[in-house]
């Protein structure tokens, strides 16, 4: 329904230079086990030295002495951080913040490093597919930043991926509501709404999208889509025509130009954007499919059992590119090899009657062959 978007890039960093952290003051160490702060002076020297895997175990040392030691557990957040350990750097820095660290510019800083922290966490689980635990962590950060639109899109995305569409929408409303000048919610909408059937929501979400960023070629493609739908279908064309323009590597808007024009009887236009897509993107059993389709369409049976062969081994079970097989072998009389597809073909519910109705003509084509010897 939704591609598994990248949101936009964040410029992410915890910053680590001598005067970031700081000894606490002597007044302040008072407070502290003798033991505790050494452990802590030990892991603030490693973690000025970059040594961030023996300072967390100095750090941990310092707040498993004393569980207060607010500076202490400031520090292991950045030492954790460093290591890409998020969640235990998060957990260390709600701990700093609970108990209060000694400088008020730390403190300060404290609320946007756990937005950042549990953000970071969260795209890691989503880049791993744990999409529920990935929603527990993007909320986490909105937590600290309510605003952050690509968090909430993202949530979008793990919903799409728990087949929770339904859940997705509002959280979509809300991540273009966040940023007007994000165009992926919209974008993500118009899929939604395209898989529901209602078509003109859908081409308002993707007409948004379009405005808000004129590049964005998905949008395009989605509102072809609505189009083609629609029986839009030269309105579909001229969609995708643009999307192409803006990147001439868009392999899906040159399969649906090739689509689209099939559509419309136009096989022999379809053949070049066809051939573009196979040129960007050898590997794509689609666009040999209807490449296939449209040297059938012209008449050239050979050409599309070359194009309809490159797509069947190209992808396990393709029914479609079976049929048009089985209907170009049979155009050049060729009935063994027509019955063959069709025979695999006829699994395939969509193709069942089609396929049966062939393979009966073959059946009678050759009676009545063999009837005249």
């Amino acid at each position: 329904m939704t591609p598994v978007s990248t949101p936009r890039s964040r410029a992410w960093f915890l910053p680590m230079v001598p005067s970031f952290l700081v000894l606490v003051s002597p007044s302040f160490v008072d407070a502290q086990s003798t033991e505790a702060v050494a452990h802590y002076r030990a892991g603030y020297t490693q973690l000025q030295s970059k040594d961030y895997r023996n300072a967390a175990i100095e750090l941990k040392s310092a707040v498993g002495l004393d569980s207060t030691y607010a500076d202490a557990h400031y520090a292991l957040g950045m030492a954790h951080a460093h290591l890409g350990e998020y969640d235990k750097s998060a957990a260390s820095l709600e701990a700093a913040l609970h108990h209060g660290v000694s400088r008020e510019d730390l403190a300060a800083r404290i609320p946007k490093l756990l937005g950042d922290l549990y953000y970071k966490a969260a795209l890691r689980s989503r880049q791993q597919h744990r999409f529920g635990e990935a929603i527990e962590r993007f909320e986490a950060s909105l937590r600290y930043n309510a605003d952050n639109a690509q968090a909430l899109y993202t949530i979008g995305l793990c919903h799409i991926g728990l087949r929770q569409p339904d859940k997705a929408v509002p959280v979509f409303e809300a991540a273009a509501a966040a940023d007007t000048s994000y165009p992926w919610p919209s974008k993500s909408l118009g899929d939604i709404y395209r898989q529901r059937g209602e078509l003109r929501l859908a081409a308002q979400m993707y007409e948004k999208a379009i405005l808000i960023d004129g590049s964005l070629v998905q949008a395009y493609a989605g509102l072809a889509h609505v189009r083609i739908a629609a029986q839009d279908l030269e309105g579909a064309v001229t969609t995708l025509r643009k999307a192409v323009a803006l990147d001439p590597k868009f392999v899906d808007g040159f399969v649906l130009i090739g689509t689209a024009l099939i559509q419309l009887q136009r096989h022999g236009e379809a053949i070049a954007p066809l051939k573009k897509a196979i040129e960007i993107d050898s590997k794509d059993a689609q666009a040999r499919y209807r490449l296939a389709e449209a040297h059938f369409g012209t008449g050239e049976y050979r050409a599309a059992i070359e194009s309809g062969n490159a797509a069947v081994s190209r992808q396990k079970n393709f029914y479609a590119a079976q049929v048009v097989l089985a209907d170009a072998h049979a155009e050049l009389g060729q009935i063994t090899e027509a019955r063959s597809w069709y025979s695999r073909a006829i699994v395939d519910s969509r193709f069942k009657d089609y396929c049966a109705h062939k393979l009966q003509e073959l059946d009678t084509a050759q009676a009545q062959a063999q009837g005249q010897r």
